[in-house]
């Protein structure tokens, strides 16, 4: 995964400091009840990322022999996954999401 460059400061010397800001920001719109899958590759920066399939899989392994469950909020194979299949499609990346609750 990149990083996007941001327009720094000034630096210790005093110098003007910038770094180049990207040439292009990928943004996946949301279309159907796909908001994870969009969410996903748009913080990976890739269309690429994730996909349908990669995200049912992912739902399959987490409930298994089951058609109603509570990391899927429809049977119809629209989408709308809940948060732990965005958490473990995060894991197969090597990466983690610390969940945050603002009520602790």
């Amino acid at each position: 995964m990149s990083c996007v460059p941001w327009k720094g400061d000034k630096a210790k010397s005093g110098s003007e400091f910038q770094e180049p800001l990207p040439a292009h920001i990928y943004h996946e719109k949301q279309r159907r009840e796909l908001c994870a899958l969009h969410a996903l590759n748009n913080v990976f920066q890739d269309a690429g990322a994730f996909t349908r399939e990669a995200l049912q899989e992912i739902f399959q392994r987490l409930s298994p022999n089951t058609l109603v469950t509570p990391h899927k909020k429809n049977m119809l194979g629209n989408g709308n996954y809940d948060v732990n299949v965005i958490m473990a499609a995060l894991q197969t990346k090597g990466y983690e999401a610390v969940w945050w609750d603002k009520r602790r």
